[in-house]
């Protein structure tokens, strides 16, 4: 007899795929720009402007997957615990047990689990809510803030934090690209891309790209 550790994660069911994942023109453009920006050395902030069905998380499983290719991990946030099923079968599809889950609504036990999974890096790819911000992916290579106008990434508890800004200071102190995306971006974000904050161009998905001008970093 020998132990070995037992862990307490359920089991997720892939979503159903009736082929590879393939991107349309403007996809393409899109995910060409930001895919570029996984390979050097401080890739900044991306706004991936999009009305809503115009293809934004395809997008997001393109990056996901060069991300793997780059042998670097990914981390995927979502506003509402009740998104996270839904994305995490469509990731289990594609990334199959590479993929792990955090959110407050997990058991103690689980969430423990699941976090031993990501820090060993038998997980490198995470979708989760706003307190999935501080889990410990190795060699980060992306950080993506879906619908990341929402007020629910500000945690209204102690310790109080807002996970679109803890995003952006991790991926500048961890050298990953932090994207986000939304159909309605919030009014910060729209006037940082504006005004030229932004370290390279931004996209709007589902309608004629343009690029924002070049600057520094976000302040």
């Amino acid at each position: 007899l020998q132990e070995r550790p037992v862990l307490r994660c359920r089991e997720i069911i892939p979503a159903k795929q009736e082929g590879p994942l393939t991107l349309n023109a403007e996809q393409t453009a899109a995910y060409d720009v930001l895919a570029g920006k996984l390979e050097v050395d401080r890739p900044g902030v991306a706004l991936l402007h999009g009305v809503t069905g115009s293809g934004k998380t395809a997008v997001y499983l393109k990056l996901i997957a060069r991300c793997l290719e780059l042998e670097k991990g990914a981390l995927l946030l979502v506003p509402e615990i009740a998104l996270t099923p839904q994305l995490l079968s469509l990731l289990a599809a594609h990334f199959g047990r590479e993929v792990a889950v955090l959110h407050s609504s997990l058991p103690p036990g689980e969430r423990y689990d699941q976090w031993k999974r990501v820090r060993s890096g038998q997980a490198k790819v995470v979708v989760g809510t706003r307190s999935a911000v501080f889990a410990p992916c190795r060699n980060l290579g992306i950080i993506i803030l879906d619908e990341e106008q929402e007020h629910s990434y500000k945690s209204e508890n102690t310790p109080r934090y807002c996970a679109r800004e803890v995003a952006i200071f991790r991926g500048n102190r961890e050298k990953a690209l932090v994207l986000l995306g939304s159909a309605t971006p919030s009014v910060e974000t729209m006037y940082r891309a504006r005004t030229g904050c932004t370290p390279f161009a931004a996209w709007q998905a589902g309608s004629t790209a343009w690029p924002f001008p070049r600057s520094g970093w976000w302040t």
